[in-house]
């Protein structure tokens, strides 16, 4: 399996579970894509669970804030499906299933 590391700048969260990014492609070339985080599954936006998870990751991920996404592959709907972790390595998924936000998925 092909992984890549790319550094990411968060343009604005779409709900719980995926995230809008810019990615830094290296040699100032950028890509803007819907990011899926792997692993988790968070309540529907037209929920008051969904919002409140929608709310927690924006405190998470501020506009503007650099992570580090590690892509794994394209999901269903072909967006990239990968892992995000923040500047300090904190996991982004894990943060929202010990929040309570999202549950763990096994197979995405």
């Amino acid at each position: 399996m092909t992984v890549w590391n790319v550094p990411a700048t968060v343009v604005r969260v779409i709900d719980g579970d995926t995230v809008r990014l810019r990615l830094d492609l290296g040699w100032r070339i950028y890509f803007e894509a819907n990011a899926r985080v792997s692993g988790i599954n968070c309540a529907e936006m037209g929920t008051s669970a969904g919002h409140l998870a929608k709310s927690y990751a924006e405190l998470l991920l501020p506009v503007g804030g650099t992570v580090m996404f590690r892509s794994m592959s394209l999901d269903k709907y072909g967006r990239p499906l990968g892992e995000i972790t923040d500047i300090d390595g904190k996991d982004f998924g894990a943060e929202m299933i010990a929040a309570g936000h999202a549950v763990a998925l096994k197979d995405d």
